[in-house]
């Protein structure tokens, strides 16, 4: 029979570029599922299982791009570079994971990332968006 996957919980980023959207889901695939979707029959049955393998594919890419801003933060600080810590006045109010993620979407600078946060209340999207339109 057929498998598939759900994510329960999703956190879902639309970008609007290009020619056409792009959806990025972050989240925990399960084989099976909870949605409660029948045998085969659920979203990513069928012809949609290479969508489902391009989402896992995004995420496993954000999260070697996260890794490589962890990295080169690490290698900021061992160089004797003053690093920006997390919970500092600028970033009072906003999630760090939250400024990590908009600057590894922007490709922005911390600062930049923060304010954008701030300028759309927290909102992940819109402060990528804003940055990157």
């Amino acid at each position: 029979g057929r498998g598939y996957f759900s994510i329960h919980r999703p956190d879902v980023f639309v970008s609007a570029g290009g020619k056409a959207e792009t959806y990025v889901i972050f989240g925990e695939a399960r084989q099976g599922g909870q949605g409660g979707f029948g045998n085969g029959g659920g979203a990513a049955g069928g012809g949609d299982a290479a969508q489902v393998a391009r989402a896992q594919a995004a995420v496993a890419q954000q999260r070697a791009a996260m890794a490589a801003v962890a990295a080169n933060a690490n290698a900021a600080d061992s160089e004797g570079m003053p690093s920006v810590e997390e919970g500092t006045a600028e970033e009072e109010g906003v999630e760090a994971k939250d400024v990590d993620l908009v600057m590894v979407q922007a490709s922005c600078s911390r600062d930049k990332a923060v304010a954008a946060l701030k300028e759309n209340d927290g909102d992940l999207v819109n402060a990528i968006m804003s940055l990157t339109t």
